[in-house]
């Protein structure tokens, strides 16, 4: 039967519609850039990548690391890559801020990814509200390690670490050895040792400097000024100039001369990464010790089992090509399977629960599941970042190293502080 001259024009008006949908749609890439800002082995992370183009036909270059610098020009530029991995989460709220990467609701449906198969600690990092700007690929955390053969010489039971801060500080005294000119020969704990570890220690003490929704500033609430007077006490009781003496005699990090690896610190504040293969277990593979929570303080036993994650992160640049294609590689590199081999890789903490479980782990050892195990604690945090990051990390640095190292006022110093930035965080507040 003869078809009514309307429907064939509507059949031909629709005929048109679908096609030019269809030339609108951006054609299937052939090459997709990832670019990472870490990676100590790249050809490892190409090798793991080359994985995706074995399925999807498309071929992924990967650069790593990428430098700090390039990083800025290439998102605001006309050709950024279509997955950046960061080390950390700090600049991914500043980076939407700007419009310079995506809101991934929309990736995370495109690729199917599983948010509730996500440790709530490492995600919380990238979460804005009811926004989420990247997503947690692997992520660190820190405990206490103490060396067991020190603390018999010590008189301590080497299998009962201090289960408070304040027995922390009564370990540290009998572990500190004095020489008879009155040099420090060993110490037992340096808090900042091998860097800063204030994140950790104000989580312990009830607070941070932000509050948990990231919406007020409090770097001079009363659980900073008692993480950092806690921690000034140490350079107190064996003076700034010798502990700084003693400090600048350390091998190098990583090196079998590191101090806790030599027996000269006791106790020290560390990653999952220490207990992995390149480290205690390449480079001292002897050492006695044991690994376990960071204690909380004596009047608050609640907060036993206290971590804050920080690591890795995805986003999406906003000027990206193909961003199907881009939410398709992210689904990919998201997935427990490719979490698992590459965080079992560098020993590092993996994000996804269900990776959490491939026996890869726990090959690693006991030691190495206590982290893991971590990572369900119900007093697992992550460091709280807002756009204006980047900045106030550098003056609470700084102030940092004034109450530690010149015995500056905790309150007044931090008092400070706040005065300076809390205008600025309030107006970027209002935007």
């Amino acid at each position: 039967m003869k078809k009514p001259f309307f429907l064939l024009s509507c059949m031909v008006i629709l005929s048109i519609m679908l096609s030019a949908c269809g030339a609108a749609k951006p054609a299937e890439p052939t090459v997709l850039r990832v670019w990472i800002q870490w990676g100590d082995n790249p050809q490892q992370i190409q090798t793991l990548f080359d994985k995706y183009t074995a399925l999807s036909g498309i071929k992924v270059e990967v650069t790593a690391p990428i430098e700090d610098d390039k990083v800025l020009p290439a998102l605001t530029g006309s050709n950024p890559p279509d997955i950046l991995v960061l080390s950390g989460g700090d600049l991914a709220k500043s980076f939407y801020k700007e419009g310079l990467v995506d809101e991934l609701s929309s990736a995370i449906k495109t690729g199917n990814i599983d948010t509730a198969d996500m440790f709530p600690a490492p995600l919380s990092q990238c979460q804005q509200g009811e926004l989420t700007l990247c997503l947690p690929w692997g992520t660190d955390a820190y405990a206490l390690f103490w060396n067991k053969d020190l603390f018999e010489a010590a008189g301590l039971d080497p299998e009962k670490p201090p289960s408070t801060m304040e027995e922390l500080v009564e370990y540290a005294d009998k572990l500190t050895i004095v020489g008879a000119d009155g040099k420090l020969e060993q110490v037992g704990f340096i808090p900042d040792h091998s860097w800063s570890h204030n994140d950790l220690y104000v989580r312990n003490f009830g607070g941070f400097w932000y509050n948990n929704e990231g919406t007020q500033l409090t770097t001079n609430s009363q659980a900073m000024i008692d993480a950092l007077t806690w921690q000034q006490q140490f350079y107190t009781k064996y003076g700034v100039t010798n502990l700084q003496a003693f400090s600048s005699g350390f091998g190098e990090y990583g090196s079998p001369d590191a101090p806790f690896y030599a027996g000269k610190v006791a106790m020290m504040v560390e990653g999952e990464w220490q207990v992995g293969p390149n480290f205690i277990p390449a480079l001292k593979p002897e050492l006695n010790y044991g690994v376990v929570a960071f204690p909380p303080p004596a009047a608050h036993p609640e907060r036993a089992g206290t971590i804050v994650n920080q690591g890795t992160v995805v986003v999406i640049p906003s000027g990206a090509a193909n961003k199907d294609a881009s939410a398709k590689l992210l689904a990919w590199m998201m997935s427990p399977a490719i979490v698992a081999e590459e965080f079992c890789f560098n020993a590092n903490l993996p994000t996804s629960k269900k990776a959490a479980a491939d026996p890869c782990f726990k090959d690693m050892g006991p030691k190495f599941q206590v982290f893991v195990d971590l990572m369900s604690s119900p007093n697992a945090y992550a460091v709280i970042n807002t756009p204006l990051s980047f900045e106030l990390n550098d003056a609470l640095s700084s102030a940092e190293e004034a109450i530690l190292y010149t015995g500056a006022d905790p309150k007044t110093t931090l008092d400070a502080v706040q005065a300076e930035f809390e205008p600025k965080f309030n107006e970027m507040m209002k935007k």
